[in-house]
């Protein structure tokens, strides 16, 4: 029986990938969740039929536990590793001296053109390796409308991101979880990359009109440059590295360079994506006064 092994397991994809792959009735696979504190993790839907692992990526004790027996490998780089060679290098060393026969790496999209992003430096990292992997670079998150830009949305009334009038194709989590589950569990996806996206490219004033009408009340799309933006971003005790890799993906959007559908997620799996409109009303609670 193959055993997959999930790092981020308590992130949006990690968590979502668990929740996934433990629903489906005829698994033939056992599901290990890496987290940082098991207790607080049990606590989480989905959790409690998979076998959790303390993991770290800074604590080199972790990495063997929770690689024993481990077949595939699902990478997740969290937000606050940004030196990639500290820290998730080390335990790629690990992998390759264990079990692990298939990785599959939830990237960025751009990552593979942008020396700047640390995704790049993995991506570079694991085709070195002798172990198959397969690259997904997911667009951006719908959850990040919650988790980076929630507050302002429901505080401010307002969406604030650099991207001028430039257009992003919004992907849920969960779709990206989808995806990589298959990419565990079915053969043929090995040394290939695949791109991510939502069902259709549209700018801030658009997404600022779809939460005007879900909320009832009026919300702006205000588009600072990127300077303030950083600026801002500081000010919310954001990490620099993460500042600056949002800054780079918004940067692209506004220079036109997401503005594109990726048919992956239809072929892979059969169905259409999540739109964005549903998304916002289903978590419509998370940006009402």
């Amino acid at each position: 029986m193959d055993k997959i092994l999930i790092t981020g397991a308590t992130g949006n994809v990690g968590l979502s990938a668990v929740r996934f792959l433990m629903s489906q009735k005829d698994r033939d696979y056992e599901v290990v969740a890496a987290v940082r504190d098991i207790d607080s993790a049990k606590n989480l839907e989905g959790m409690a039929e998979a076998r959790l692992v303390k993991f770290e990526f800074d604590e080199p004790a972790t990495y063997a536990p929770a690689l024993k027996g481990v077949n595939r490998l699902l990478l997740i780089r969290p937000n606050q590793v940004s030196d990639v060679s500290k820290h998730i290098f080390p335990f790629l060393n690990q992998v390759e001296k264990s079990g692990v026969k298939h990785i599959v790496f939830v990237s960025i999209v751009g990552a593979e053109r942008n020396r700047v992003f640390a995704n790049h430096r993995i991506e570079a990292h694991l085709k070195k390796m002798k172990i198959p992997s397969t690259i997904v670079r997911p667009s951006l998150y719908m959850q990040n409308l919650i988790t980076l830009h929630g507050l302002e949305i429901r505080n401010s009334d307002h969406i604030y991101i650099p991207a001028g009038s430039g257009m992003v194709n919004y992907i849920d989590a969960r779709d990206v979880a989808r995806v990589v589950s298959e990419l565990l569990t079915k053969p043929g996806h090995e040394a290939k990359e695949y791109e991510i996206t939502g069902q259709e490219p549209m700018d801030f004033y658009r997404i600022a009109s779809m939460f005007s009408k879900e909320l009832g009340r009026e919300i702006k799309y205000s588009h600072p440059n990127t300077i303030k933006f950083i600026r801002q971003k500081l000010l919310e005790k954001k990490g620099y590295p993460f500042i600056v890799t949002l800054s780079l993906l918004y940067g692209a959007a506004r220079n036109g360079k997401m503005a594109h559908t990726s048919s992956v997620f239809k072929e892979l799996t059969g169905s259409e994506p999540r739109k964005l409109e549903d998304f916002i009303h289903e978590n419509k609670k998370f940006w009402e006064k």
